[in-house]
């Protein structure tokens, strides 16, 4: 007989590179060089994905392609026996269009990824940790539709629709030793889900000097479906090779930006993320044609958590600026709910980078090097409260993106 289930098995999911919890933020080489701090300075066809109001700023057609190398590390002990993850590389690509259509009137479009992760751990056949999971990939991309309206002199507004399509895996063992491999088990699915973004840029004429900026992000339901398959079904543990089907709410964000310019050739500014991740608490699976079979409820109870960032840049000729930025990002792990997939605690970035630019081109590079803290805590009682603690974890991030003005 044909099992489905209502698996929402994303919410296992959290990165194991560098955002808290498994958010992104590397949409451009001038965003990251400047930690994200891009809400209300100097539009770009990037602020599609940032600040969207901004882009009434841009004029004619203009465009960006970009790309971001990731590479992480981090080792993770439970129950006192620790795994350091595989090295790997993981890319994110991005793109942005904007048409300025009236005087008061641009359109948008952007692709890029704004939730994503990947990691396996080393030698998980003998490791405790890997009846939680040993290897895990997230893969999304949105595409965002945007219209941005100057209200006046002193204000954008804008609006967008978010489509974006998700794809992942994980990997888990219900025997680790011996019977590892031949009880190992693994979860995927796909699907395309939906939400949007509100978006304003003030810079008033009465404070030249000052900006704000801030986007409010919807809560996007993803709709998913897939299937386990299972080396070995073990109906203890409630675990099956079947279809899968399944609903999750990614959660909703805010978030602000204040910029200044002391002079002609210097920019700073500072931000706040809020991310409202305590909606992230639990995991449900259900076989919807066994109903003797119950519902497995996976308590993650995650956290609020925020992001703060500050950034300069510096025109040091018309046609070249150099950019720094620093971000401390808060972790939203309950250390009383520790799991294997997310090794990392508080973070603290570090960014460089530089831009060039003509009448037609721009180029721009960065480089960011991430700072993890470590973290002990347990298990959830779901899991036997076992000993666990997070160690060594640290990430770097190479970007680079190339304009064009039509």
């Amino acid at each position: 007989m044909k099992k489905s289930a209502v698996l929402l098995s994303l919410l296992l999911l959290a990165d194991l590179a560098h955002a808290a919890g498994f958010a992104l933020y590397e949409f451009s080489a001038r965003g990251t060089a400047m930690g994200g701090a891009v809400m209300a300075n100097e539009a770009e066809p990037a602020s599609l994905a940032t600040n969207p109001a901004l882009i009434t700023e841009l004029d004619g057609t203009q465009a960006q392609l970009g790309l971001t190398a990731v590479t992480a590390d981090a080792k993770t002990s439970v129950a006192g026996n620790a795994r350091s993850l595989k090295d790997d590389v993981w890319l994110l690509p991005n793109f942005f269009i904007t048409r300025k259509w009236s005087e008061d009137i641009t359109f948008g479009l952007g692709g890029f990824s704004r939730y994503g992760l990947g990691g396996e751990y080393k030698n998980w056949q003998t490791w405790t940790g890997s009846a939680l999971a040993y290897k895990v990939k997230l893969e999304t991309f949105s595409f965002t539709p945007t219209i941005a309206v100057k209200a006046n002199d002193e204000l954008s507004v804008a609006m967008g629709l978010e489509a974006m399509v998700i794809g992942f895996s994980q990997n888990s063992t219900l025997l680790p030793g011996a019977a590892a491999e031949a009880t190992a088990y693994k979860i995927s699915g796909s699907g395309v889900s939906w939400g949007g973004n509100f978006s304003f840029v003030y810079k008033p004429q009465w404070a030249e000097k000052w900006s704000l900026g801030a986007m409010y992000r919807t809560k996007v339901k993803q709709e998913l479906s897939g299937r386990i398959n299972a080396g070995t079904e073990y109906p203890a543990r409630n675990i099956y090779s079947a279809d899968a089907k399944g609903s999750i709410a990614l959660p909703d964000s805010i978030s602000a930006g204040l910029s200044f310019h002391p002079t002609d050739k210097w920019t700073l500014e500072a931000g706040i993320i809020g991310t409202f991740w305590s909606s992230y608490d639990q995991i449900l699976i259900e076989y919807k044609d066994m109903e003797n079979t119950p519902t497995i409820h996976n308590k993650k109870d995650y956290k609020d958590a925020y992001r703060l960032n500050f950034g300069t840049e510096y025109q040091i000729h018309k046609n070249w600026a150099l950019r720094a930025g620093y971000v401390y990002d808060k972790s939203p792990i309950n250390e009383k709910a520790m799991d294997t997939l997310v090794p990392v605690d508080d973070r603290h970035i570090a960014s460089i980078g530089f831009g060039y630019k003509n009448e037609r081109w721009s180029v721009d590079a960065a480089y960011a090097h991430v700072f993890s803290k470590d973290l002990t805590g347990t298990t959830s009682s779901q899991f036997g409260n076992l000993p666990v603690k997070y160690s060594d974890g640290r990430s770097d991030m190479y970007a680079l993106t190339v304009g064009y003005k039509f």
